[in-house]
């Protein structure tokens, strides 16, 4: 195969992989979802565990109304607030008082734009921007649900120390039942953990489960380029088979029940995530469905029977409520790091995210570690690198003999042909043999590329005069660097023969070059230090043959 046509080849490939995954997530939805998940029913001496799941019908319709009396602003509590504040070192969230609701959470450690005061807002009550984590019990007409009203002794909580912070609201009914539903909040931690302590004091046993979901209001359409750059956005199950399921928005109402023991259930988004983590030795039931405005995730979980006049804290369910750190999901639970979307080579992505982790633990500066695994990277690949390259310097040096044969038989393909097979032998150069080790490569550089553009770590990370390597550049001098690496690597090839191939190839690097205005200078940054590695490395092979 000719080298020059490889590399249109290779060019062609990315461009389209480029465009496609620009239309893919242009038609995506962003980054909305619902979840619910399941609890841990933790029974006592009182308590009857029953292995009957109730059907996830049995959970009240999802009410996502905003009003001024429910959602107040967060910095200007009022006496009368129909909510509770709770503040950690990580997290600043609203419960609201009906139903229990978390309609509110602030990341306190991620600014929402760069050099913003305003912290990134995960669960949200903003007009056309509804995203809520709720959590109930039934059946309904027992039990408190996410529309009943609880109680609150405080506005405000604050976590101090190293100590654990529990936020209770109380709801009662008038038959002698008493539902207590426990925040319990750690620090250094974005988990919140929801249980509830039932008093039984009515006549009658009390059989009770707990649910748990995340509702979203209308989902709203991507726009602009780097929003097209933005993985998965949606809904996720994971089960107790290991299998990770995405779910787009507008498969809700189509997606089957999943019954799972364990699992967890999540709504996914570009850099965050929210999900509901059950207890993993109970089986519950996954489901989703929309009804206009609203998309539903839910989890149910086994029952309980509580007996008269006897106690029981039921339908323990930790809330993940976070951005996608690598370190952190891979401790909470099974399978969470798939909430990191490393497209369809996973295989393969998930191995260099580790690796750069490992490196930057090690360096302490992002930008370092993404030149280092760079730099890792074309040593592991060294010897394919070399045969390529010195397949590309020998057909340099041919070309003028090449041309020779050209001018000679000219018009007489056959002979051309003969002649040009005759001379790769006699030199022994092979113009395939810089195929395998090119697309062997390709894989990588699909791989890295999904694995910086959804590092939440690079958010708002600064290196040199750029302010955010999950950003484009702001002086667009690295895509400029990267489009004068790429036409100098070309200058040390032999020019296709085909007059319109050489065109096309000089145009490679004025395309790139404004295909990589717009990328996060993260994974620029990659580019160029692979186009410059590379070109010292033909360089050094094209002085060896050269004498």
């Amino acid at each position: 195969m000719n080298t020059q046509k490889l590399f249109l080849f290779i060019a062609i490939f990315l461009t389209v992989f480029l465009l496609w995954d620009k239309w893919e997530l242009t038609q995506s939805i962003d980054e909305n979802g619902n979840v619910i998940t399941q609890t841990q029913i933790v029974g006592t001496s009182s308590t009857t565990e029953i292995s009957d799941v109730p059907a996830p019908s049995d959970v009240p319709a999802a009410e996502l109304s905003i009003s001024d009396e429910s959602t107040p602003t967060i910095s200007e509590p009022s006496n009368n607030s129909a909510f509770t504040t709770v503040v950690t070192d990580l997290l600043t969230l609203q419960i609201s008082h009906k139903g229990g609701t978390i309609i509110s959470a602030l990341l306190n450690e991620y600014p929402e734009t760069l050099n913003s005061e305003e912290r990134f807002e995960l669960l949200r009550s903003s007009p056309g921007s509804i995203f809520h984590a709720q959590s109930g019990l039934i059946p309904a007409e027992k039990m408190p649900t996410h529309q009943d009203e609880f109680t609150s002794e405080r506005q405000e909580y604050v976590l101090q120390g190293n100590n654990e912070l529990i936020v209770p609201l109380k709801w009662t009914d008038n038959n002698g039942v008493t539902v207590t539903k426990n925040f319990h909040f750690k620090p250094n931690s974005y988990v919140v953990e929801v249980d509830y302590l039932i008093e039984n004091n009515s006549s009658a046993d009390q059989v009770v489960s707990s649910y748990t979901q995340l509702a979203h209001g209308t989902p709203q359409q991507s726009g602009g380029f780097l929003t097209g750059m933005q993985n998965f956005n949606g809904g996720a199950v994971y089960n107790d088979e290991e299998v990770f399921e995405k779910i787009d928005f507008e498969d809700f109402d189509s997606s089957p029940k999943i019954s799972s023991v364990g699992g967890w259930a999540a709504i996914i988004q570009h850099y965050f995530f929210s999900a509901w983590i059950p207890n993993d030795k109970e089986t519950h039931t996954y489901s989703t469905k929309s009804s206009r405005d609203k998309y539903l995730l839910t989890t149910v979980n086994p029952s309980s029977r509580i007996a008269s006049g006897s106690s029981a804290t039921i339908g323990k369910n930790q809330l993940y409520i976070g951005p996608k750190e690598h370190v952190r999901l891979e401790k909470l639970a099974p399978g969470l790091d798939k909430t990191v979307d490393y497209g369809f080579l996973f295989i393969v992505a998930k191995p260099l995210s580790v690796f750069l982790h490992w490196i930057y633990s090690f360096v302490q500066n992002w930008a370092i570690s993404i030149i280092l695994v760079t730099l890792a990277i074309k040593l592991a690949f060294y010897k394919l690198s070399e045969k390529s390259f010195r397949s590309m310097a020998g057909m340099k040096k041919l070309a003028p003999r090449l041309q020779k044969i050209k001018e000679t038989y000219e018009g007489d393909k056959q002979k051309i042909g003969q002649k040009t097979m005759e001379l790769y032998r006699t030199e022994k150069i092979n113009p395939a043999a810089g195929c395998l080790p090119i697309l062997v490569q390709i894989p990588v550089f699909i791989s890295i590329y999904w694995v910086l553009i959804e590092m939440v770590e690079l958010r708002q990370t600064p290196f040199l005069y750029l302010p955010d390597l999950a950003a484009k550049d702001p002086y667009f001098i690295l895509p400029l660097i990267m489009g004068a690496s790429m036409w100098f690597q070309q200058k040390l090839n032999p020019p296709p023969a085909d007059p319109i191939q050489a065109r096309i190839m000089q145009m490679l690097p004025i395309v790139f070059t404004v295909f990589f205005l717009w990328f996060p200078s993260g994974l620029v940054l990659y580019w160029v230090t692979n186009n410059i590695l590379s070109i010292a490395q033909q360089v050094y092979i094209n002085k060896k043959i050269n004498g």
